[in-house]
């Protein structure tokens, strides 16, 4: 099997405000694709005559449960691309960076490169190296720089629909006047593009495989586990910090970083706390236990999910005009094994 479009899920991020405690770990509320304000809110006319920048960060989740080959539950992303397919019809500009599974917008300082998209300014035929692209705002959201990846795409909708699509790497630095920006290619376009809004050129992230893991595994108690017993679910793995706490020599419980216990255990069996949400947190398999544990000795690891952290940032120039039903879809393209 395979990992089905239905199963990459956007999840927004724990905290979503203003503040600079908006972002964080990823939260439990899905984005549902195409529902108004899934991501940001309506912007009221106070902002649009000031102007404004505001974040969302999301998490694109890979929520599937198959087996890997390898005791854990979910297959890998492999070499996903994440892009802007449509930008917004309104004066406003929506753009996106990667963050990480904790980061909030405390962090953020505003001039991390940020990837979006444009349109093909000159029609192109196939066998071209360079192409000229026509972008929002150069000055203030440079989204194209040399060694990065960018699609181009002719077609009708992003779920197979019906015209070309490829990928290229910008080869050297772009050059810009004004909004119009000369894209210099590493190799020659294998189709022709016409120009305007029918052919989009994206900046693509590129984050790697996504799976869950784990780490910082440290044993510190009398008796032996290999690390190699934690197996993951994607489904349920979470971005925490976890401790396995004896309270006899057989018998645990397993407590977050918030010290709240997610149930008990013992070395005879495998134990997979379920993630209230779905799925399970992981499982210690009980063939990894050796030796002999006394009460009170503890065993600590962290679990991260198969999950992309990125960031939306909005930006409204001063006295924007307002507009119904605006939107801008972010997409995202992978393999699985």
């Amino acid at each position: 099997m395979s990992i089905q479009s239905s199963e990459l899920v956007w999840r927004k991020s724990a905290v979503v405000s203003d503040t600079a405690s908006n972002g964080g770990k990823m939260g439990t509320t899905i984005s549902v694709s195409g529902a108004k304000n899934n991501i940001f809110a309506d912007v009221p006319q106070a902002e649009r005559t000031a102007g404004s920048t505001k974040y969302r960060k999301m998490f694109i989740l890979v929520n599937n449960g198959e087996a890997d080959g390898n005791g854990n539950l979910g297959l890998s992303l492999i070499a996903p691309k994440l892009f802007v397919e449509t930008r917004t019809p309104g004066q406003d500009a929506v753009t996106i960076f990667l963050g990480d599974q904790t980061d909030t917008e405390a962090t953020v300082t505003g001039s991390e490169p940020v990837y979006g998209m444009g349109e093909l300014t000159n029609t192109v035929s196939g066998g071209a190296s360079s192409i000229v692209v026509t972008v929002e705002d150069w000055t203030n959201l440079p989204i194209f720089r040399n060694g990065d990846t960018i699609r181009i795409s002719n077609k009708t909708s992003i779920n197979d629909g019906a015209g070309t699509e490829e990928y290229h790497v910008i080869n050297g630095a772009p050059a810009d006047s004004g909004n119009q920006i000369t894209l210099t290619l590493t190799s020659p376009l294998a189709n022709g593009y016409t120009a305007g809004s029918a052919t989009k050129i994206s900046s693509v992230i590129e984050p790697g495989d996504v799976a869950c893991s784990v780490d910082g595994f440290s044993n510190n108690g009398s008796g032996t586990f290999a690390a190699s017993g934690i197996t993951t679910d994607a489904v349920g793995t979470i971005e925490e910090d976890w401790t396995l706490i004896f309270d006899t020599a057989t018998t645990y419980t397993v407590r977050d970083s918030l010290a709240a216990s997610v149930g008990s255990g013992n070395v005879g069996s495998d134990f997979s706390p379920n993630n209230p949400n779905g799925g399970t947190y992981f499982t210690l398999l009980s063939a990894s236990f050796g030796g002999t544990f006394e009460a009170a000795e503890t065993i600590d690891f962290s679990t991260h999910p198969a999950a992309i952290p990125v960031w939306y940032r909005r930006d409204v120039p001063a006295g924007a005009a307002s507009l119904s039903g605006n939107s801008v879809i972010v997409a995202i393209d992978g393999e699985s094994s």
